[in-house]
């Protein structure tokens, strides 16, 4: 009998060539042990698996040694790969003492908010040796998203990218790339990351800013006791690479960009845009963006750099001032190069002034969304849900800063900041014995018994109406803001619209807001106060970008729009971090729909139950520390601030 095997187009006869693929098959299986890649019949759906453990992993930079918390020992953390509607499960296991959960930055968990990851909201945390496996389908999503970790300030260490391409024998609807490049933006900071939050809660304010800022880990070229080890990519003249750029930055928006090389932008947080070319880009913490680089310059070195934008006065939000670099090198030129390193120039590329918010404006006004067979835009031209709310600082008059006297670092050494959104600032539910998507599924589902549980009476509008970025403030005593678990209701398919206004109170900022499950619209956007009756008149409802997360101007307003087609118990917030921690967070609460697509699937067996803060207090940290020697500079991969 003649046997035969097709595999992806390949064909295996008997004899030798059927043991020959057994062998391969099984080589095949062993690589893919951790990683695992399950073809879903004849679909085309991928299915992927990975296993993520978070353990502790010592790294050294800037001659400095520290013990961190990490996924798979690695610093960024291990990329995902997928294509376009492909199943990814990923099981994560916390071997570490402190709680933790992960967030997959921009994947909408169509049906699987249980799989979202943010401790109390969707899930309670991985206690010490819990798993939990993640399922989700990546529906209509390309492009780069990310993951991070979305419990106290962890995602300094905890992140790595998720890299996503067209469907299978699909092709990207722009000039197919040589190679594509993953670049991490981060934080590094000397002191465990752990200590420095809670020396800035205990003080009322100020936070240490960070010792630098990284490219995939590393500091770079500009810092003591850190070329060695610092990011280098080889490129061929004449040919494009794909630069898949994330900020994973806690508390700094970032200009990035490559000496005497421009950049043609074509995807902004996973979603196509009409490609515009400039030299510096800007992005956001959380966000995304895609960009191709041709090689078309002499040969040489030329540097990527990182350096932060920054709004506020330096003197109260003071900033890393060293650029993160890595070198980019012509690999024709690296003969000459290790033969007269000393007398070639590297290239460094100019950035604009940190705090040039025009610069800022110019670079918005260039994100127009694209309408293509790729892309299907789908912007709410009316408006069943209206939102305003207005976000910034507040002040906490109650609470202590234990062990200091008073909070020395609060407004005006004596009031705890915080951040709120209408005035409230969000309490996480953490002594809870269910996560609030565990609530409202009970209560959706016909269980009376909960429905108390859960406070729906987050404000719509504004509790107090004042000249929100005019000279004259409110007085002292206005300042104070509540404290409060509530959630903003919403029907199933409702068309949403969400304005949120700067506020004058403490000072002002650019506040990255990110929504959790959705991408949104930006419809509009403008200094000074929103004005319902004359700024709806300026909106862009033809081809407005389209983002998961997108900064509140510093003195203006910010209007979004979305299709609340997706159920669940989403976080809206600020990502940068210190305000997250300070409360500047709400939650939309998406009714389910009806019919198996606009209802949530049934709660995953192995979903994490809360524990109480007495058994976690008791937990003891593990004494195993992992020493890592590998080289993750590969492409693929006392300063204080009232921020």
């Amino acid at each position: 009998m003649k046997f035969s095997i097709h595999l992806n187009g390949m064909y295996f006869a008997g004899g030798i060539y059927r043991q020959l693929f057994v062998l391969l098959f099984l080589v095949f299986c062993i690589h893919l042990s951790t990683n695992r890649v399950v073809r879903a019949g004849t679909s085309g759906i991928t299915t992927r698996r990975y296993n993520f453990v978070v353990n502790y992993a010592t790294f050294t930079r800037l001659n400095h040694t520290k013990r961190m918390i990490v996924v798979n020992g690695q610093f960024p953390g291990p990329a995902i790969r997928a294509n376009e509607d492909d199943i990814v499960i990923v099981n994560v296991t916390n071997l570490v003492a402190a709680p933790v959960t992960i967030h997959w930055h921009g994947v909408k968990q169509i049906r699987t908010c249980w799989a979202d990851g943010v401790p109390y909201i969707t899930m309670c945390p991985l206690q010490q040796n819990q798993s939990f496996s993640h399922r989700f389908q990546l529906l209509n999503q390309t492009g780069t998203m990310w993951y991070h970790a979305h419990i106290s300030w962890l995602r300094a260490s905890v992140h790595g990218p998720i890299v996503l391409r067209p469907r299978k024998f699909e092709s990207f609807p722009f000039t197919s790339p040589k190679r594509e490049i993953t670049i991490m933006i981060g934080e590094w900071w000397n002191n465990d990351v752990e200590d420095v939050l809670a020396y800035a809660l205990a003080r009322g304010g100020r936070y240490n800013i960070s010792d630098a800022i990284t490219l995939n880990g590393q500091p770079g070229f500009l810092y003591n006791h850190s070329s060695k080890d610092a990011l280098k990519v080889k490129v061929t003249h004449g040919e494009t690479y794909l630069l898949r750029v994330v900020n994973a930055c806690l508390n700094f928006g970032m200009f990035f960009g490559v000496a005497n090389h421009s950049l043609k932008v074509v995807q902004l947080d996973s979603a196509y845009v009409k490609p515009f070319t400039v030299n510096t880009v800007l992005i956001a913490p959380g966000q995304t963006l895609d960009a191709l680089l041709t090689a078309n310059r002499a040969s040489g070195r030329y540097y990527m750099a990182a350096s932060p934008y920054s709004v506020p006065d330096p003197q109260y939000v003071p900033f890393p001032e060293i650029p993160a670099t890595a070198r980019m090198e012509y690999e024709e030129s690296s003969y000459e190069i290790e033969r007269s390193s000393s007398e070639i120039v590297t290239y460094m590329p100019t950035f604009p002034s940190p705090n040039d918010s025009n610069y800022r404006h110019k670079f918005d006004d260039l994100q127009k969304s694209i309408n293509t067979t790729y892309q299907t835009l789908d912007v709410p031209e009316t408006v069943d849900k209206h939102l305003f709310f207005t976000v910034g600082y507040g002040l906490d008059k109650s609470s202590s800063c234990h062990p200091f006297k008073t909070c020395v670092d609060g407004y005006d050494g004596q009031y705890r900041v915080v951040g709120s959104v209408n005035n409230i600032s969000f309490v996480t539910p953490n002594t809870t014995s269910k996560s609030l998507l565990e609530i409202a599924y009970l209560r959706d589902h016909g269980n009376a018994s909960v429905t108390s549980a859960l406070d729906l009476d987050f404000p719509s509008q504004p509790t107090m109406t004042f000249n929100y970025t005019g000279s004259t403030r409110l007085p002292l005593s206005q300042w104070f803001s509540k404290h409060a678990t509530k959630l903003s209701v919403i029907n199933y398919n409702a068309s949403v619209q969400i304005i949120l206004q700067n506020t004058n109170i403490v000072q002002f900022e650019t506040h990255p807001f990110h929504l959790h499950g959705y991408s949104f619209y930006i419809v509009g956007r403008g200094n000074g106060n929103y004005d319902p009756d004359s700024s709806p008149a300026t909106f862009n409802l033809v081809d407005p970008p389209l983002r998961n997360t997108f900064g509140v101007p510093h003195r203006g307003w910010l209007a979004l729009r979305f299709r609340a087609d997706n159920p669940g118990v989403w976080l809206f917030h600020c990502h940068f971090e210190i305000h997250t921690s300070w409360g500047m967070e709400t939650v939309l609460y998406v009714k389910e729909g009806t019919g198996t697509n606009q209802t949530l699937e049934a709660p995953p067996s192995d979903l994490p139950a809360c524990a109480s803060s007495e058994n976690t207090s008791k937990k003891k940290e593990p004494t195993v520390s992992i020493t890592i020697s590998e080289d993750i500079t590969k492409p693929e991969i006392s300063k204080e601030v009232p921020h």
